[in-house]
């Protein structure tokens, strides 16, 4: 379990914003205080850490932890080495290498560049692809997405990059090829890290660049902007990255492999409006419909916007954003070499000296997914939010923060969520008082026509009745018939006698009824010997009833549309 997104419950409003935008179904569970306020808590087995419920709460009841608080007091007394990622750049535009001769004066052990470790990762996507070992690929950079996947698509993990990340690749060449095994740290952008940390074991603190901005606030430590746009920092052992500065944008995985593979067919999405959905989509697809890579990041504008990257006072936008990383790129461009026959000349090196093996991962691909619910569930849940017609049930208002009531009946289903937070069931449940009912007077107009029109209909229900007697029962299946046609009738007797009980609710019960009733009377009349006098006024009533059933679905149709209307 995860504690890494939390909820201020003093804040919460229950709005269901964070629900809206949550890619996880069941990662928020809506209850009702002692105190009777609407809250929206976490569940944190099923949080995928994206961030994107704190950029949505305007009230400001969530936020996360990250390892910040404790990597400075353990900083004191322990060796610990530093991975940037490559977000640094715009999370500190200017001053990102101030911030870094910053930590190894204040006793980093080494500081390395996670754009390195993005190098490594792609000269590895492409060796994969090569041998034949990765044929159709996710990618997994961005731990968010890997979390869903495990979560919701754990037959596609398969699919989910063999290659480490580029932060877990640099941790793995810093351990296994420069031979340091410190406690690692890395300056994040995402709080979603430290589950690919704790599933891999390649770092120990997570540390936030939102995080990071508010220590340095307290603290009072301000470094000028350096001057120009100068962006070579002499990082520990010279592994300074290349193209790999590029992998937070959107597509930078795309645009590293297709320098390298220009045939290659990569896709690349972002934004979690998007990007989960396409997930969706990818596992209903047979492989033959899949691309050869399929780069997918939880955060629009890619991980320079990640909601661990800049904290209230920040007006960076995501044009600077996009601005700062094509600075980067370009700059990227004009330092990488490559040999006379257009060979990457610091993959040649990975080729010499790394194992590609060394930079595999495994994937928790073990949960089984909830078997859908059964009608019989359905219908439960339906009764108690009041959704009786099928326009009821595919309302889809979005009010409660789910993109249909199916889903919300199965949350309802599944504890995550509760009736009264259904627009659509509060609403009816404020309208049962008598300053609600006495405003519905259309409603209550057409329950009136209803009860009195049911009163014309017991003559015609008498006549049948009377032919009955006329009828041959010496046959036993027309006596059979016979009796269930009375049963029937009664039924139906009972029901127009109580005119009180006809209303929106019950009215299409009785509709429902007088269907049965000329079923039967059908099926009756084909095995009857009946004289000709019984079975026209039979043939005539029965006429008289199919017209009222028909006028009575047409009312039935009339008094929802209202009730609607109304609430």
């Amino acid at each position: 379990m995860n504690n890494l997104i939390e909820v201020i419950n003093d804040r919460c409003v229950g709005c269901s914003a964070c629900v809206r935008v949550c890619p996880s179904p069941e990662a928020n569970i809506v209850k009702i205080t002692e105190d009777g306020r609407t809250v929206v808590e976490i569940n944190n087995d099923k949080c995928i850490a994206c961030g994107e419920c704190i950029k949505a709460c305007k009230t400001r009841a969530r936020d996360y932890n990250d390892d910040t608080e404790r990597f400075f007091k353990d900083l004191k007394d322990r060796k610990i080495m530093i991975i940037a990622h490559p977000a640094i750049k715009t999370a500190f535009p200017g001053t990102w290498q101030a911030v870094l001769k910053w930590f190894k004066q204040n006793g980093a052990d080494s500081i390395y560049d996670g754009a390195y470790g993005a190098d490594i990762c792609t000269w590895a996507y492409i060796r994969a692809i090569e041998q034949g070992n990765a044929k159709n690929v996710v990618s997994q950079h961005c731990p968010a997405i890997v979390k869903y996947m495990e979560l919701y698509h754990p037959d596609e993990t398969r699919d989910l990059s063999p290659v480490h990340s580029p932060i877990s690749c640099e941790a793995v060449y810093i351990r296994d090829y420069i031979k340091k095994n410190y406690a690692v740290a890395v300056l994040s952008p995402c709080p979603a890290m430290k589950l690919e940390f704790e599933a891999t074991g390649h770092a120990e603190y997570n540390i936030t660049f939102k995080r990071l901005k508010e220590y340095f606030r307290r603290k009072k430590i301000d470094f000028n902007k350096a001057v120009g746009s100068d962006l070579h920092y002499d990082f520990d052992d010279q592994v300074q990255g290349c193209m790999g500065g590029i992998f937070p944008a959107p597509g930078g995985l795309k645009y590293n492999l297709s320098i390298n593979m220009p045939n290659i067919t990569a896709i690349s999405s972002d934004g979690a409006g998007v990007v989960y959905k396409e997930l969706d989509t990818y596992a209903k697809l047979p492989p033959h419909r899949y691309p050869q890579v399929f780069e997918v990041l939880s955060c629009s504008g890619g991980c320079g916007c990640g909601c661990g990257v800049n904290d209230g006072d920040s007006d960076q936008t995501v044009i600077d954003v996009k601005n700062i990383m094509r600075d980067v790129e370009i700059d990227a461009r004009n330092r990488r070499k490559t040999t006379m026959n257009g060979v990457d000349k610091q993959f040649k090196a990975f080729d010499d000296r790394v194992n590609p093996r060394s930079l595999m991962r495994n994937y928790d691909s073990g949960r089984k997914l909830a078997p859908e619910l059964t009608v019989k569930d359905l219908e439960e849940v339906y009764a108690k939010l009041g959704k009786v017609t099928a326009s009821d049930r595919k309302l889809d208002c979005g009010a409660c923060g789910y993109d249909s009531c199916y889903d919300m009946a199965v949350a309802i289903y599944n504890g995550r969520n509760i009736p009264e937070n259904c627009i659509m069931c509060a609403k009816h449940s404020s309208g049962s008082s008598p300053a609600a009912h006495a405003d519905n007077s259309k409603a209550s107009e057409i329950a009136e026509k209803v009860s009195s029109f049911a009163t014309e209909l017991l003559a015609d229900i008498e006549n049948i009745y009377a032919s009955l007697y006329s009828i041959d029962k010496s046959n036993q299946q027309t006596a059979s018939m016979s009796g269930i046609v009375e049963d029937i009738l009664s039924k139906v007797v009972g029901f127009c006698s109580s005119t009180d009980s006809i209303d929106a609710e019950n009215l299409p019960l009785l509709v429902s009824t007088l269907e049965k009733l000329q079923t039967a009377v059908g099926t009756l009349n084909a095995n009857v010997k009946e004289s000709a006098a019984g079975s026209s006024t039979i043939r005539e009533a029965m006429q008289a009833v199919a017209d009222a059933t028909t006028e009575l679905n047409v009312m039935t149709h009339d008094m929802v549309s209202t009730l609607n209307d109304k609430y």
